[in-house]
């Protein structure tokens, strides 16, 4: 959608990505969707040249470059990013163009080439700058030779670095103030605005989580590790390894410790930076990261390969051409099945789904990624029902936003328009502020002004029910795919579980206990039937079966937050049945879980030792979990009232 629009992207803005995005929508090809991908396959294919030059440049033979080019293409991760419109393989084309700027640079001492590495690194800084960072150590240890040239050129390598850096990021700040149909933030008013963008500093909250803790950094360690064996499968793997020791007989010590550097800085040094609770959703976000990293691996599997055939008396070029022919068979067999998604069209069946369902002249609040993206896509840039109107419920992303994202009366606002709203309104996320009752879907929510007081009513209608169907036969192994297929699942089950215990005839008579059977099966659609509402009418000894079952399933493949929700409602059953000391250990079990001030059971036990006056109790956890934390109003306003009960 920015690229389409010319619009500002998420922090920190990725300007020259959107300015290159651009123009690939002007190709006559497909959907804008399929064009703005084919830049990431158009940089995809560059980085291959620009290893190819690397490798070439550092061992000298041919055969070797194309067997580290194309193996590097194939590599499970960078297949992925080089499908799908993403920053990352801009990024890596620009890193191995500067290696091999350097290389060319030692090799001639020709200064015109440290002006271009120049320009080059400004321009990389206006993609991902983070990560160009990153990996900018080993640019220096591998120019370390030359450090007097570079130090005599440096003033005017500055100045291109600079120009070339703050010209994308100048356009941005004016685009930004023209109001594009895609601006995540609103326009950028001044330097501190553009410092706040661009340092993403809006986006501390999802690199730094609460509940992280040092297993969750040693367990991304672990994970990066398998993650560089998965890209070129074991056997790739172990020459690499092998090449790791290798290059330090056959480069020089700036080179080996300029590969060194490279691979350490956006993998191991950036997953000990990083503060993500170890689970899917972060886990699939961080294994993109180490591109560049997966690129130099390619570099040493080359030079033991290199090594190896080269101990071949006879037929040594043809050893080394079948060696680089099977090994590239292997990979791309490996990584094929995952990879080649051309059937893979979920995000388009939902939101298609989703405003197909939707009353004429509807409005729409979206919120996050899983929503905002598809959805905005289909309504914006192809024009699907160009009568619902879009709003993003944190003020973000949509020029037709209803407050800055940094309004601090967000709430009040958005009641507000509810209330003074005549169109139907429905909400992607649950949590839009209104004082009326609430349509529950399964895909969304709609307020229901002509119900009486604040009721809750539950629907599924034919076209959520053809999207379960096509939920449950879905094939992709995308993560970011299953996320959303699993989120759905718990919000689907939630309002099949309600007609099972409120609305029995329907659940049987319509069908319902199918699609029932089915999720429960699955660990998010068992996490969905532990609800509030079902709390209230099954069988204690059932729901207390159903929470067992659950931990079971959600043990390898929830988050941290999700296994912390089956001991937070036992703790509430436990507490009905006024076993309350084993009520509160599975609460405190929740908490050791999940321990975040939006875990509920963290409130939950507030409450009790509030009613119960246990000061200290409740001084640890509020002092654990709440203090220098950024609270919304309703919880700080609970808290003030739980601690006054405590004198507090």
């Amino acid at each position: 959608m920015s690229s389409y629009f010319l619009g500002i992207d998420h922090p920190p803005g990725y300007p020259l990505l959107t300015l290159l995005g651009k123009l690939f929508t002007l190709l006559p090809v497909g959907s804008i969707a399929l064009r703005v991908h084919l830049l990431s396959a158009f940089f995809g294919a560059l980085t291959c040249v620009a290893l190819w030059l690397v490798v070439r440049a550092l061992v000298a033979d041919a055969v070797s470059a194309y067997t580290g080019a194309v193996l590097y293409g194939l590599s499970a991760t960078f297949w992925s990013q080089a499908i799908i419109a993403e920053t990352y393989t801009l990024n890596t084309f620009f890193f191995f163009c500067l290696f091999y700027l350097a290389l060319v640079f030692l090799a001639t001492k020709n200064l015109r080439v440290l002006y271009v590495f120049a320009g080059v690194f400004g321009l990389s800084l206006a993609n991902h700058w983070p990560l160009m960072l990153l990996s900018t150590p080993c640019l220096v240890l591998l120019l370390l030779p030359a450090r007097r040239e570079v130090l005599r050129a440096s003033p005017r390598m500055l100045a291109i670095a600079f120009v070339a850096c703050v010209l994308p990021y100048l356009w941005m700040v004016v685009r930004s103030r023209m109001d594009p149909e895609i601006s995540f933030y609103g326009p950028i008013s001044d330097f501190e605005s553009l410092l706040f963008f661009v340092s993403r500093q809006g986006f501390r909250h999802v690199d730094v989580s609460q509940s992280a803790d040092i297993a969750d950094k040693l367990d991304y360690q672990g994970f990066l590790l398998m993650e560089m064996v998965r890209q070129y499968t074991p056997v790739g793997a172990a020459l690499a390894g092998f090449g790791l020791i290798r290059q330090w007989r056959r480069f020089n010590l700036a080179i080996a410790s300029a590969l060194l550097a490279g691979w350490l800085g956006s993998s191991l040094v950036l997953g000990a930076m990083l503060g993500f609770d170890y689970e899917p959703l972060m886990k699939a976000a961080i294994r993109r990261y180490p591109l560049i990293p997966y690129g130099i691996l390619a570099v040493w599997l080359v030079l033991a390969l290199d090594a190896l055939t080269s101990r071949v008396r006879r037929g040594a070029a043809a050893a080394r051409a079948g060696t680089f022919a099977a090994l590239a068979v292997v990979v791309f067999l490996s990584h094929r099945d995952v990879n080649v998604r051309r059937d893979d069209t979920w995000a388009r069946d939902y939101a298609t789904a989703v405003l197909e369902s939707l009353d004429k002249g509807a409005v729409l609040f979206v919120h996050g990624d899983d929503d905002s993206f598809p959805i905005g896509y289909m309504n914006r840039v192809e024009g699907f029902r160009p009568d619902v109107t879009l709003y993003n419920d944190e003020g973000l992303l949509f020029r037709n936003r209803l407050f800055r994202f940094d309004a601090p009366d967000k709430g009040r606002q958005l009641s507000a328009f509810v209330r003074g709203s005549e169109r139907r309104i429905y909400y992607a996320s649950a949590g839009l502020p209104h004082e009326f009752s609430m349509k529950d879907g399964g895909l969304y929510w709609e307020v229901r002004k002509d119900i009486p007081g604040q009721r809750m009513v539950f629907d599924l209608s034919g076209t959520t029910r053809a999207f379960i169907d096509r939920m449950e036969t879905m094939t992709s192994n995308d993560p970011w795919t299953l996320h959303q297929r699993d989120t759905l699942r718990r919000r689907v089950m939630s309002v099949l579980a309600y007609f099972k215990y409120y609305e029995r005839e329907v659940f049987l008579s319509g069908g319902l206990s199918t699609y029932y059977d089915r999720l429960a099966q699955t660990p998010h659609g068992a996490l969905g039937r532990l609800t509030w509402f079902v709390l209230d009418k099954a069988d204690p000894a059932e729901f207390l079966a159903w929470v067992n079952e659950t931990t079971s399933l959600l043990e390898k493949t929830g988050s941290k937050s999700e296994r912390g929700w089956p001991p937070y409602m036992k703790g509430l059953l436990l507490l009905r049945l006024k076993d309350d000391a084993a009520a509160v250990a599975s609460l405190e079990e929740a908490v050791r879980i999940y321990p975040n001030h939006k875990n509920p059971a963290a409130l939950a036990l507030l409450q009790y030792h509030s009613e119960h006056g246990n000061r200290m109790a409740f001084l640890d956890i509020g002092n654990r979990l709440f203090i220098g934390q950024s609270l919304d109003l309703s919880t700080t306003e609970k808290l003030r009232q739980l601690g006054a009960r405590l004198g507090l």
